[in-house]
């Protein structure tokens, strides 16, 4: 019978029958927190000034509350603070910490949306003396009231009497502030929509059983779902939603109407085909320019120094690239297997330089340019022959996409 009253009413609590509001599923409560050894209830002798009017020190309590039923929530409060424990000690300035921990039901008594919630709540609970390095069972009840500043956040104030099983009872008086969120606990069936008001959660006018997008206003030609960019095609099916684009292209622009999305077409302003990722292709006429260019651009003897027939073809070559702003250029020097390797590869890079150099004299862009030379590493004929060496001393000219 020692604990019978805390005991009863947690019991009561945990069978009471709830209403059948909705309410956030989860709180936490921030309350400064008195405590007062001076007027435990199983004294039988305690006066209302005694529990109000007294204190033995305090601290502050965080909670959390999961909501379990409309009315009732599980809470977890932990609260730590400092006290005198035994009012009869002759320490009577003396505090020891505590650190109390604790599993509580709370039943509240209006519906979960009124703006004053009065409740009671009871549970168990551990408390741990730092001082005396000692740990205690408590059985926490009392009562308490919340009141709604603005939605989901409350003005919270509560008196509880914590029994103890060292015969150490304490009243805990706390005031502070209560924040619900998270998702709503669902209604019961009877407060679901009837049978003759098909439910429309967002409000569009496509009722949930055909809205795709339920949650999300949008139109009836996109099966409720939104489009931000109206071209007909539902966000979550369009792969350019801030852009109108033809169904054919998942709903992506294509401004040179080459039947290649402008997101994927390198060249979106040129029309151009998908094998060459939307740009222009270079024209056979202006490829064997720059195949000539390979025969016909001539250095002096073991020299980078051009001759003034190779002139004509790079001023080619230069007003080839103003045809194609979307391409660059790669310069690659070569040279035959005569002479030392070193030499031919230094050879081979100040022939390709030399080609770049003349080609920015001409207002070809250098950014759009790069010379490489790679001596004899890469023949193209045998270099045992005449003929063979021939070929294989040149600059190649190649047009890449940028």
């Amino acid at each position: 019978m020692k604990f019978f009253f805390a005991t009863l009413l947690l019991a009561v609590l945990l069978l009471m029958p709830a209403p059948s509001w909705a309410q956030p599923r989860h709180s936490f409560a921030l309350r400064p927190t008195l405590y007062n050894y001076h007027a435990p209830l199983r004294d039988n002798s305690p006066s209302f000034s005694d529990i109000f009017g007294k204190n033995s020190g305090g601290g502050v309590e965080l909670t959390y509350y999961r909501r379990l039923l409309p009315n009732m929530l599980l809470g977890l409060p932990l609260r730590v603070g400092a006290a005198q424990t035994d009012p009869r000690s002759s320490n009577a300035g003396q505090r020891e910490w505590l650190l109390h921990a604790d599993v509580l039901a709370q039943q509240h008594f209006l519906r979960p949306t009124a703006g004053v919630q009065p409740y009671l709540h009871a549970g168990i609970g551990g408390v741990y003396n730092f001082e005396q390095q000692a740990f205690g069972i408590h059985f926490p009840v009392g009562v308490g009231l919340n009141v709604r500043i603005v939605k989901n956040v409350y003005l919270t104030a509560q008196t509880q009497h914590r029994f103890a099983n060292d015969n150490r009872d304490v009243w805990h008086h706390a005031i502070g502030i209560q924040f619900n969120f998270g998702k709503e606990l669902p209604t019961r069936r009877k407060e679901q929509p009837t049978p003759d008001k098909p439910a429309d959660r967002d409000g569009d006018g496509v009722l949930d059983t055909e809205d795709r997008c339920p949650d999300q206003p949008g139109l009836a030609t996109t099966f409720g779902c939104p489009d931000r960019d109206s071209d007909g095609i539902a966000d979550r099916d369009d792969r350019c939603p801030d852009e109108p684009g033809p169904a054919t292209l998942s709903g992506c622009p294509d401004r040179d109407g080459d039947g290649l999305a402008d997101r994927d077409d390198r060249c979106p302003d040129k029309p151009g085909p998908a094998s060459n990722f939307g740009c222009p292709e270079v024209s056979q006429a202006d490829r064997d320019i720059l195949a000539a260019a390979v025969r016909n651009v001539q250095f002096a003897t073991n020299s980078a120094n051009l001759l003034p027939s190779s002139n004509a073809v790079l001023d080619q070559v230069a007003a080839l690239m103003a045809r194609y702003p979307e391409y660059r250029l790669v310069i690659s020097g070569h040279t035959d297997s005569v002479g030392d390797d070193k030499f031919n590869l230094d050879l081979s890079k100040r022939r390709a330089k030399a080609c770049y150099d003349y080609l920015v004299s001409k207002g070809v862009d250098p950014r759009r340019m790069t010379h490489e030379g790679y001596g004899e590493t890469r023949p193209i004929a045998d270099n045992n022959t005449e003929a063979g060496r021939a070929r294989n001393r040149r600059v190649e000219f190649e047009l890449r996409l940028q």
